[in-house]
């Protein structure tokens, strides 16, 4: 087994799915009948393929395999954190839906792997790098891989009574066909995928063929949006007209929410207080330091005996002084009462020094001058100046604004010269050296030292007691009795002084909500069973209680007015604004002899619009516009006035000058290559997610 658990190490914590990673190893059986959530008889379906449902046992049944995988491959420990939970329940998810997906595909082309290939994956002479890169099939005295190896393990597998870790090889050599069918399956697509030199040229040429003109832009902004009134009917109506534009992508839900934070009030703190200054007598008089930090902090005993850069700076000068057995505190620092006692002291094999410095980065390389300078600088300390004030005026680095203190460190975090200055002196000494930074002026503020203390920390943080918790319970409770809809819950809020928050775009499977509520699952699910305007019950997040209602819903493929609200008066000010615009333009228009009489018409200047290329959107002093650009290359006059014209951002009135045609080339080799690895590396997703609105892949995990 120890040869499995090298290469389940190697591999992290990947999971195996059709074109992923392959040390995927399943050790534990389905998950029995019964589900912790919803009992043996519930029948729910998280998803479905092709009308074919994916039941929640079935769902579950494969997490807990992969979760037992990754637990398996993390080491002895196993010790997940929910974000690693989280990611396996995403990358089963995936897993069931390629598997789901590409397998009918597979077998409708005839895709599959042979025998003798997967004898060349594994064993043969060049396999699958996840086999070459795995430890134990390197050899050890060249650290190459060694097909030996290989061809060893196999044959001691088959020899040994061990079902499981068979079960475990075969699992692995799943994983590697179904890689290999998918990139069997995607080398056939990308075959398909062919750039002709129609397009090659096209390329080519949009990026090669130039027009210069000269533009007059009548910019939307030269109009003010308060002068363009918007009623609500008629934005309803263009919405209405422009419905495709403004669908929405996905299901999603607005919400509003307070939060009512469980937060440790005066007399917890009080309390904390109370308990930490106890624990000074009672850990001073402690039989066994361990155990009495194991019953009583928050963090384990740690044995570790460490520097003075690892404690605290502020207690780390009592540590390293007063004897085995004192205490020290308790300290309140970053929200937690922490109470020290020395364990024991060793002696280190690098000592640790303390110094603060001036630096004179050498200018011009001048070395002399640079001395010169810093010398004059030692005497006025060494006369009476303050070294930090002289540092603070004279120093070129980040110390410099703390008096050049630059802490405890230790041997080997200094250069050389630095450190064999400080090392030579004693507390107090004053030295100058060069480094390859510049000249240091060098004062040691504490004699070197080697010795490591081992402390015991009793750690506690101010937490709120039951009766807070309850208090912040109680309010939420009683507000949502009191309100029953959005406009109730608004009135209720204001009165008692509790700020509302937005979660604008929820989706089906979030885990967080409006950037302030992790692990808030179940007040996702609610907003997606919920009617409009209801008000939910309270929700237990961590340490806080949360009440929300939902305000809005929106639909996959269909246009919601209130989400679109804001664009669609920006898009509807922008076609009222190009209707004025085009009518100005054609008044000034009217029987003008050329561009210049139009733009004095209009009091505007003319633009030249040099050397623009179809690939390039940008105009000069407007900004991107895609309609003027493709209006600009299919107008094929030259010398004639033509618009008004409706961009993105302007309306133009322009003259083409000249077309400075693509010089004539006979190979469109690497145009062709552009075009086809563009259209390659669209293939795998593109096809993938195709195949996914195919298939009707229904996905219903936000419900559980």
């Amino acid at each position: 087994m120890s040869i499995l658990e090298k290469i389940r190490r190697r591999s992290g914590l990947a999971i195996v799915f059709v074109g992923g990673a392959l040390a995927l190893f399943i050790i534990t059986d389905a998950l029995q009948n019964n589900s912790r959530l919803f009992g043996g008889s519930q029948s729910t379906d998280v998803g479905e393929i092709n009308g074919e449902a994916i039941s929640y046992k079935s769902f579950e049944a494969q997490v807990a395999k992969n979760t037992e995988a990754a637990r398996a491959q993390m080491g002895p420990d196993g010790q997940m954190d929910q974000n690693t939970i989280d990611m396996v329940r995403e990358q089963t998810w995936s897993q069931m839906i390629m598997d789901g997906v590409m397998s009918s595909e597979f077998e409708g082309l005839g895709i599959k792997v042979t025998e003798d290939e997967l004898f060349d994956l594994v064993q043969g002479e060049d396999p699958h790098p996840q086999i070459k890169s795995a430890p134990i099939f390197q050899n050890q005295q060249t650290g190459q891989f060694d097909r030996t190896l290989v061809i060893r393990f196999l044959k001691d597998l088959e020899t040994r009574n061990e079902p499981e870790a068979k079960k475990q090889w075969l699992a692995f050599e799943d994983g590697l066909l179904k890689e290999t069918e998918s990139k069997k399956y995607y080398a056939l697509i990308k075959k398909g995928v062919y750039a002709t030199s129609l397009e090659a040229k096209a390329l080519y040429k949009n990026r090669s063929r130039a027009i210069n003109a000269d533009a007059i832009a009548l910019n939307y902004f030269s109009i003010a949006d308060s002068t363009i009134k918007a009623e609500e009917s008629e934005l309803m109506s263009y919405m209405k007209k422009n419905e495709k534009k403004y669908a929405e992508r996905e299901d999603s839900r607005r919400l509003e929410f307070i939060i009512f934070d469980a937060v440790a009030s005066a007399q917890d703190s009080a309390s904390a207080k109370k308990w930490a200054d106890e624990q000074v007598t009672q850990f001073a008089n402690a039989a066994n330091d361990t155990l009495y930090v194991n019953a009583n902090s928050e963090v384990p005993f740690d044995p570790t005996a460490k520097n003075r850069k690892q404690y605290p700076e502020e207690i780390a000068g009592r540590l390293f002084s007063e004897p085995v057995g004192t205490i020290i505190g308790p300290v309140f620092s970053e929200g937690k009462y922490n109470i020290y006692k020395i364990i024991g002291t060793k002696t280190d094999s690098l000592f640790q020094m303390r110094a603060s410095h001036i630096l004179f980065k050498i200018d011009n390389g001048d070395t002399a001058a640079t001395m010169k300078k810093a010398t004059d600088v030692l005497n006025q300390i060494r006369r009476g100046a303050d070294f930090g004030a002289m540092a603070a005026q004279y120093g070129t680095d980040g110390t410099a604004s703390k008096g050049g203190d630059l802490g405890w460190f230790i041997q080997g975090d200094m250069v050389k010269e630095f450190q064999d200055a400080v090392a030579a002196g004693k507390k107090g000494d004053l030295k100058i050296v060069k480094t390859q930074f510049g000249i240091h002026i060098i004062k040691v503020t504490e004699d070197k030292s080697n010795k490591l203390v081992c402390a015991g920390v009793v750690s506690r943080g101010i937490l709120p007691s039951d009766a807070t918790v309850g208090g912040a319970y109680n309010n939420a409770s009683s507000f949502v009795a009191a309100v029953s809809n959005l406009e109730t819950f608004k009135a209720k809020a204001t009165e008692n002084g509790y700020n509302i928050f937005t979660a604008e775009y929820v989706r089906q499977n979030d885990k967080q909500v409006g950037g302030r509520l992790t692990d808030a699952r179940e007040m996702v699910r609610w907003s997606f069973n919920a009617k409009k305007d209801q008000v939910s019950e309270v929700f237990t997040l961590g340490d806080k209680f949360v009440v929300a209602v939902l305000t809005n819903i929106r639909e996959k493929g269909k246009a919601d007015f209130e989400t679109a609200k804001s664009r669609v008066e920006t898009d509807y000010r922008k076609s009222k604004k190009a209707e004025q615009l085009l009518e100005k333009a054609k008044v000034a228009m009217a029987g003008a002899a050329n561009i210049q009489a139009i733009a004095s018409k209009l009091q505007l200047s003319v633009t030249p619009l040099t050397n623009q290329t179809f690939e390039n959107n940008n105009i000069a002093y407007v900004g991107p516009d895609n309609k003027m650009v493709g209006t600009l290359f299919g107008t094929a006059t030259k010398g004639k006035i033509s618009g008004p014209v409706e961009g993105d951002n302007a309306v133009y009135i322009f003259v083409i000058n000249s077309v400075v045609e693509a010089p004539e080339i006979k190979d469109f080799t690497i145009y062709r290559n552009e075009v086809q690895t563009q259209l390659s590396n669209r293939v795998e997703y593109a096809t993938f997610e195709t195949l996914k609105e195919l298939r009707n892949v229904v996905d219903n995990r936000y419900k559980f």
